[in-house]
């Protein structure tokens, strides 16, 4: 029912007036806000701040696998990466957290992982701006220890 029909009363009682523009206005706002703030995270998300790809990996005797991978970051800070190298039955043999001194953007190492026997396969499994990334943790079987690692790259 349109609110010309309505009598005084049944108006006063319901409340048939119009959309106050200043809630209209408030509303997009509010909706703005939000889109742009879910703009800016899935652009976070999707341009992180460290780029690292294996490039290659060769397995040299049962004792070490030499990992060659880029990395891509900012050339101010240091750059945390963790290397992995697995056996045939994907549990691991050798793990290393390597941090690449600050120097340049574009950084291409071969990494000497100590493995504790010989492996098939190895991986970069992530890069941070200064700290260890969020990766999955060692899987060593039991009884089986990681050999000791390099601790640094020079990137500069």
């Amino acid at each position: 029912m349109p609110s010309q029909t309505l009598s005084p009363a049944m108006a006063a009682r319901y409340g048939v007036g119009r959309t106050s523009r200043g809630l209209v206005a408030v509303i997009v706002a509010v909706g703005a806000v939000f889109l742009a703030i879910i703009g800016v995270i899935t652009w976070r998300m999707a341009t992180p701040g460290v780029q690292a790809d294996l490039l290659r990996f060769t397995v040299v005797s049962g004792t070490r696998v030499d990992v060659t991978f880029e990395v891509r970051r900012d050339s101010v800070s240091s750059t945390v990466c963790v290397l992995r190298a697995q056996s045939e039955r994907h549990a691991d043999v050798g793990y290393a957290t390597v941090t690449i001194t600050p120097g340049r953007e574009y950084v291409q190492a071969t990494y000497p992982l100590a493995t504790s026997s010989l492996a098939t396969t190895a991986e970069v499994l992530g890069c941070g701006v200064g700290e260890v990334p969020r990766v999955d943790p060692p899987q060593f079987l039991p009884g089986t220890t990681n050999p000791p690692q390099q601790p640094t790259i020079d990137g500069g």
